[in-house]
């Protein structure tokens, strides 16, 4: 177990619901997805316990309000022009479109929200800032990952947040509660050494033959594992 201290900065934004662990969060279209699969022999996403365990994972930090940007029209330093109803913090600025000129976002307006807690962790520990997994909230945006050394950076963490809207009066809003970014302790290794080899066929075969007689193969090593 990992202890994850978090913060408040007093009179910043004391508003803002705290963090959550992300097993609170759990979506509701899953939920409803595993009922439908404990009720019928289909398998769903709920059974995929690859992509529920990275969404059980770390913290989730959720809007503090309802925001809508809108696409008001291009400037020449700072490209795409947004504007949002929510004025002043959490939203603390954006990065001109030069920043990141010719990425896989270039296209994008990407705004600053700030958070207004530390987050502490153990040392040699770090926390990964990133889109919560498996969640887009059916919306064209998403916030850029970061690592940040928490264990030793004593100070509020700023997320870049990436809104694409293209044309004039286009809009996007987040509802208070939305998820907004995960957070994830992860213990720092500093160097990682890549090792080729060839698989050994004959566990594979039989790992490949345990999954096809046994629908919880994976399930049932989860739990003798964990």
């Amino acid at each position: 177990m990992v202890e994850v201290s978090i913060e408040r900065v007093e009179g910043l934004a004391d508003w803002w619901a705290n963090p959550r662990a992300a097993s609170d969060c759990f979506p509701n279209w899953i939920k409803e997805l595993r009922k439908n699969a404990q009720t019928s022999n289909a398998l769903n996403m709920s059974d995929c316990l690859p992509a529920i365990e990275c969404m059980l994972q770390g913290i989730i930090v959720e809007f503090p309000c309802d925001m809508t940007f809108e696409y008001i029209g291009i400037k020449e330093k700072f490209g795409k022009m947004i504007t949002c109803n929510h004025l002043g913090y959490p939203i603390i600025g954006g990065h001109e479109s030069g920043q990141y000129n010719k990425s896989e976002f270039e296209n994008y307006h990407i705004i600053k929200i700030g958070l207004p807690w530390i987050f502490k962790v153990p040392k040699g520990y770090s926390c990964l800032f990133t889109q919560p997994f498996n969640r887009t909230g059916k919306k064209d945006a998403f916030c850029l990952s970061g690592a940040v050394r928490s264990d030793t950076y004593y100070n509020m963490v700023n997320i870049p947040f990436a809104i694409q809207l293209n044309n004039v009066k286009d809009s996007v809003t987040f509802k208070k509660g939305d998820p907004l970014v995960q957070i994830i302790p992860f213990f720092r290794e500093t160097n990682m050494r890549l090792k080729y080899e060839m698989a050994d066929r004959g566990k594979l075969a039989r790992v490949i033959k345990d999954i096809k007689t046994n629908r919880n193969f994976y399930k049932d090593q989860v739990k003798t594992k964990s």
